[in-house]
């Protein structure tokens, strides 16, 4: 593109002076305000290029002044406001990564607003006025609800095998099996995250057999043995693996540690909920490994965080690791799991978990929901819709099982594609966004992990998303 044609783009300066960027710029906002406005115009410069001459020649100077402010005026307003979208999960997807996993309990919110408006005694015991140890009382919470003896906190799973494995192995053999070695959430794959801990990773076994006697033909002084729960895929026909329990007889034997990556951090039975073969911590303990990590934001259904449960000793070695510090929580973590695990403690959880709460609910309340979800839109279908309740099957997600479904309810509509894939563009775009399911059969929202106060802002998200689509347009016209 010519220079010519890029000296009818405003320059940073001049945008700056533009009544309505002026009024901006006030107080301290100048200096943050001139960078968004440099970024604008950075933006526009290579939206120019890409566009050639004849674009910027045709709009003129004024022109394209105008764009630049009002992209100066929309970037400013979306930089003040909170940089995360409240969405609504429609999608059947119970413990969804990448829309925040588990919905905390009323009472973890609560303990983690009193804990960010307060000071507390964190680091302090006030009974000997002396310095005390960080998330002592809810790790002694998660030692009573699991029967470890002892328990430690860190910020995620990921973090606390890596610790785990650092303070226990160091430098030494890590055995796991090949069957084991998983990837998880975006490109992160378990032996990457291992061999960052600076031990020699040995992987024995078959991808989908293995047995006793591998591990003992790879066990030296000093090694430990890593066990891993397979949650986000699954094995079937020619497998074999070695049960927890009789992994534990051979590393107790021979005087090895055994580490068990549980995964999910499941505090009570799910059974009933359609998870069958799904353990608790307590089983996974009582079958004698050393350690056991887990998340708190799965099937525990509490706040991000990583958990080590099992033998004092070890729990207190990591505890005391240099590198746990880099990996603590916050107050407000603390207290949130804190206010989670209270429930667990006082036998609320299964309705005051929301987590929980999506997993156990009846195909009744489902269709209760779904039939309120059509009631508030009142048959106020475009032309050529068509809605309907239908059953369908949700996933529990985030890694937790990857072969249970759920029975569910979705509202599904059929329409024309076009008309479907506008307003699912709409729905996933607006505030609150709500994201749906979307395929061959239609456009769908699943009732399993909404809450009914959700249905009413569901229902005025349909129905602007159908006041956008073109033929309700014309009509309008």
């Amino acid at each position: 593109m010519s220079e010519n044609a890029l000296r009818q783009l405003p320059s940073v300066g001049q945008l700056l002076e533009h009544p309505e960027v002026a009024a901006l710029v006030q107080g301290g906002a100048r200096p943050w305000v001139t960078r968004l406005v440099q970024r604008v115009v950075e933006t526009e410069r290579a939206r120019l290029r890409a566009a050639g001459d004849t674009e910027a020649e045709a709009a003129g100077r004024e022109d394209l002044t105008r764009r630049a402010v009002a992209a100066v005026l929309v970037e400013h307003g979306r930089i003040l406001r909170p940089s995360m979208r409240r969405v609504i999960n429609a999608t059947g997807i119970l413990v969804h990564t990448n829309l925040g996993r588990s919905l905390h309990p009323e009472r973890a919110i609560a303990w983690a607003a009193e804990a960010a408006r307060h000071n507390l005694d964190l680091e302090t015991d006030l009974d000997a006025n002396r310095r005390g140890h960080r998330g002592r009382g809810v790790e002694t919470k998660l030692s009573l609800l699991t029967g470890a003896a002892d328990a430690l906190v860190v910020n995620n799973n990921a973090a606390a095998l890596w610790l785990a494995i650092r303070a226990c192995a160091g430098a030494n053999r890590v055995v796991l099996s090949r069957g084991e070695i998983v990837a998880i959430g975006g490109s992160f794959r378990l032996d990457e995250i291992l061999r960052e801990t600076g031990c020699e990773l040995v992987e024995v076994g078959a991808t989908n057999r293995t047995r006793p006697q591998d591990y003992r033909e790879a066990l030296r002084p000093g090694a430990v043995v890593l066990k891993i729960h397979r949650s986000n895929f699954v094995q079937q026909g020619f497998v074999e693996e070695v049960p927890l329990r009789d992994l534990a007889d051979l590393c107790c034997g021979a005087g090895h540690v055994l580490v068990y990556d549980a995964g999910s951090g499941q505090l009570d039975e799910v059974a009933a909920a359609g998870l069958a073969g799904h353990r608790t911590l307590e089983q996974d303990l009582a079958d004698g490994p050393d350690l056991v990590t887990c998340s708190g934001d799965k099937l525990l259904g509490g706040v991000q965080a990583g958990l080590v449960l099992g033998r004092a000793d070890l729990v207190g070695r990591l505890r005391h690791h240099p590198l746990r510090r880099a990996l603590r929580v916050d107050k407000t973590t603390l207290a949130a799991l804190d206010g989670t695990l209270t429930l667990y403690l006082e036998g609320a959880h299964l309705q005051a978990v929301p987590t929980l709460a999506f997993l156990t609910r009846t195909e009744p309340e489902l269709e209760r929901m779904a039939g309120d979800l059509l009631a508030r839109l009142d048959g106020g279908e475009p032309a050529g819709w068509r809605a309907e309740i239908v059953a369908g099957l949700a996933q529990v997600g985030g890694g937790c099982s990857a072969d249970a479904a759920l029975p569910t309810r979705l509202v599904q509509w059929r329409a024309p594609r076009e008309e479907i894939e506008s307003c699912h563009r709409r729905l996933r775009t607006g505030d609150p966004a709500v994201l749906a399911r979307i395929g061959q059969e239609g456009l769908a929202v699943d009732l399993r992990a909404l809450r009914d106060d959700d249905l009413p802002l569901v229902a005025a998200a349909v129905r602007a998303a159908w006041e956008h689509l073109p033929a309700n347009r014309r009509e309008a016209t």
